[in-house]
């Protein structure tokens, strides 16, 4: 199918609702419209959309039963599964707010988005391979660490030993099955829908606020999809990349989603070929993981017609050849835009340099330190303005004033310079935070956690290229007294309380930080000296 073709088609699904319009209506109109349509796959099993639908309102009645009330908080912490997107609509059906959490959160930074948002209730899952999520949570239950949290939800409850506050999904089924209580939907587009942490330029995380309106931008990536698509997504549902991008704008689409609990490349491969996967959501770098498996042939992806990725370069190319894409999309977004606000579909042949062009709507300026525009071909500082902006940060006015100017325009922290036809290019951060593995780092929080260290004196956390990752975190350190410290001694001190990608790929020992005049560390300098 020709590119414009696919637009063709696509502008139909993705214009089946009125915008804006309130999260709840985007289920309730695929139900309409498709009912008995395959929508999510995993594990051997096949959830239509009207399977998902009546789970959905099951687990919604039941939150009423045990006293979760419209506008409480509802985080979700777990690994990508039905139960995950069931979830997902029923808070949303509910009229709470969601708060995605990322998946390798630990017992310290697992707090404080539970305390942070304040939390009534808690969705995740008994283990998955060697960690379990109830033991960790027990450990918080058990330091009092999150008084206002009541509920703990738990899928794949089976052999698990369950706390007083912890709920099985079956039982929780149950309960929905049994209530008479019905559930009450947002009706104002501007309410809040969801609180998405991200990490930035404070040492702790932001609780982005995104009300309806703003995700209404899954209207605009749905016209990605086709309705018969069937989509392998290998972004974590915790992100805005699978909870919106694939989530929402799959069911916007009427296209079916195949799941994976956790990322395996070889697994991977099996169930494009199994399930004919006709799209793929994933960073590029798990596409080169499924073409190096020892097995792989590319006849077992020629399902494969159309690829979301980030990032999407030049160099790409023969790598989305081998796989059969057709065409290959990104974007440029961020967690405080609700997902991307420009987009690139092109088709592999044609694809350059970029992440596209701004949406209907969407503004974007690049300007300089003293916020004039750039000259076309310049890099600046990238400012944007769009009803997907978000509404704040949770609980932060003086660090949402900071980021969103007086003009309305959010201050991304990124930088990029147009090309001669106007395509946005994407070329770096220009603050403390870096990316790793697709995660956002924020160098101020890790050095802030590194603090408590035994024996150190002062830290600074920098990002720095990495094969694998992107990008790796550098702890440049100075220690209160003689003695080494070791990657090993900062990793074992990090395992467990705090994400792994925070951890710290580099130790550097240093008696003396480069400093400006007003006593900040030089970290270009440091960058410069040790990883150019």
């Amino acid at each position: 199918m020709k590119q414009a073709d696919i637009h063709k088609k696509n502008s139909k699904g993705a214009k089946s609702l009125k915008r804006p319009n309130t999260l709840n209506s985007i289920l309730v109109s695929a139900v309409k419209n498709s009912p008995n349509a395959p929508y999510l796959y995993f594990e051997g099993k096949c959830w239509t959309y009207r399977n998902v639908d009546d789970a959905v309102n099951r687990t919604a009645k039941a939150l009423l039963e045990l006293g979760v009330m419209p506008g409480d908080r509802i985080a979700i912490w777990m690994s990508n599964r039905p139960e995950w997107v069931i979830a997902q609509y029923a808070t949303t059906r509910l009229g709470a707010v969601l708060v995605p959490l990322n998946t390798r959160l630990r017992r310290d930074d697992l707090a404080y988005a539970l305390n942070d948002s304040g939390a009534r209730a808690i969705f995740t899952q008994a283990s998955t391979d060697s960690f379990s999520y109830t033991k960790l949570l027990n450990e918080i239950l058990d330091a009092d660490q999150c008084p206002e949290l009541k509920h703990i939800l738990v899928a794949r409850e089976q052999g698990a030993d369950l706390a007083p506050l912890m709920t099985g999904w079956t039982q929780l089924q149950d309960i929905g099955t049994n209530s008479s209580l019905q559930p009450s939907p947002a009706v104002n587009p501007d309410d809040m829908a969801y609180i998405v942490y991200t990490s930035g330029t404070t040492s702790a995380p932001k609780g982005v606020m995104l009300s309806h309106t703003n995700l209404n931008n899954s209207y605009n990536y749905a016209g990605n999809y086709l309705e018969d698509d069937i989509i392998f997504v290998a972004y974590p549902m915790f992100a805005v990349t699978g909870c919106h991008n694939s989530v929402l704008g799959s069911a916007i689409a009427g296209a079916s989603l195949v799941l994976q609990e956790r990322f395996d490349s070889a697994e991977a491969l099996t169930l494009i070929e199994k399930y004919k996967c006709t799209v793929y959501n994933g960073m590029t770098d798990t596409i080169k993981a499924i073409s190096q498996v020892p097995e792989f042939k590319s006849a077992h992806t020629k399902s494969l017609r159309h690829a979301n990725v980030f990032p999407r370069r030049p160099e790409h190319r023969p790598l989305f050849k081998l796989l059969n894409f057709v065409t290959a999309g990104t974007g440029y977004g961020m967690t405080e835009t609700s997902g991307p606000v420009t987009n690139a579909l092109d088709t592999v042949e044609d694809f350059a340099l970029g992440e596209g062009k701004p949406w209907a709507g969407n503004l974007i300026r690049l300007v300089d330190p003293e916020n004039n525009d750039v000259k076309q071909g310049d890099v600046g500082a990238i400012l944007v303005s769009s009803s997907q902006l978000m509404l704040g940060y949770f609980n932060k006015p003086e660090a949402t004033q900071k980021a969103i100017n007086s003009e309305g325009w959010l201050c991304t922290g990124d930088m990029g310079y147009f090309s001669p036809d106007g395509v946005l290019v994407w070329s770096g951060r220009n603050d403390d935070v870096y990316k790793t593995s697709g995660f956002n780092v924020s160098g101020l929080e890790v050095e802030s956690f590194l603090s408590a260290y035994p024996n150190l004196a002062n830290v600074a956390v920098i990002g720095v290229p990495d094969d694998k990752k992107g990008m790796v975190g550098a702890a440049f350190i100075i220690p209160k007294l003689e003695g080494e410290i070791t990657l090993k001694d900062i990793q074992s001190f990090c395992s467990g309380k705090i994400a792994s990608h925070k951890i710290p790929g580099h130790v550097i020992s240093l008696t003396s930080f480069p400093l400006t005049p007003n006593g900040k560390v030089r970290k270009l300098q440091l960058r410069e000296e040790h990883f150019s």
